[in-house]
């Protein structure tokens, strides 16, 4: 006597059956054709893009990263004084963040690039940003309006295209040219974008200092 025992797609046509096995290759359904429940897959992976930008892991990415002569900032004291008055983030999609005049932009730099090549990519990652993260301009008048506030009691410019128009005329000295760069040692003095730059790190710390950063500046003079 012959037997004959029931697959467990019986009466299923061969069509239906493809179906099944292609459901159940994509994870929708077992191979008995019972449905998966997407709570035994486990946690979601995190497609979150990467660290939140912060001043606290901002500074420890760039003091650790940029050092010697491709050091940033004196201590992470300046650091953090410094990106108090930075925007943590700018409206833009994530490609553009990377060039955007933010805390997040220079994050970036600061962490994989400048670790890797840090004379290519700690400039960007410093307080101006090096003309990555949006040009000197911006980065000078986003600071010195948020540092030299009437708040503070002493203003270097009444508003943000005042300031913009007087950077537009500051000479900018590149790095190894006579009163060049903008590092944490100088220049500072000289009729210059870089002396004012120099002052502005000092005017995070000491409002007294914001009078040394407009157009008649009592420091930054030939």
């Amino acid at each position: 006597m012959s037997m004959v025992f029931g697959a467990s797609t019986a009466g299923c046509s061969s069509d239906e059956e493809a179906g099944l096995a292609s459901a159940a290759d994509a994870g929708t359904l077992r191979r008995d054709a019972s449905p998966v429940d997407p709570r035994e897959a486990g946690p979601a992976l995190d497609a979150s893009p990467g660290p939140v930008p912060s001043c606290e892991k901002y500074c420890d990415l760039v003091m650790h990263n940029c050092t010697g002569d491709d050091a940033q900032y004196d201590s992470i004291e300046d650091c953090r004084a410094f990106c108090a008055h930075l925007p943590l983030a700018q409206p833009t999609r994530e490609a553009e963040e990377k060039a955007a005049a933010s805390v997040a932009c220079r994050q970036y730099w600061a962490d994989g690039p400048a670790r890797t090549s840090p004379k290519a990519y700690c400039l960007a990652a410093g307080p101006f940003g090096g003309n990555t993260c949006g040009d000197r301009c911006t980065a000078f008048c986003n600071v010195v309006l948020s540092a030299c506030s009437p708040d503070g009691g002493v203003t270097a410019y009444a508003s943000q295209p005042e300031c913009a128009t007087a950077c537009a005329d500051f000479t900018y000295r590149d790095r190894g040219a006579d009163g060049g760069g903008e590092g944490p040692n100088g220049p500072s003095d000289g009729d210059s974008l870089n002396c004012r730059l120099y002052w502005l790190r000092e005017a995070t710390k000491d409002a007294e200092k914001c009078t040394s950063l407009n157009p008649q500046s009592d420091v930054c003079k030939d």
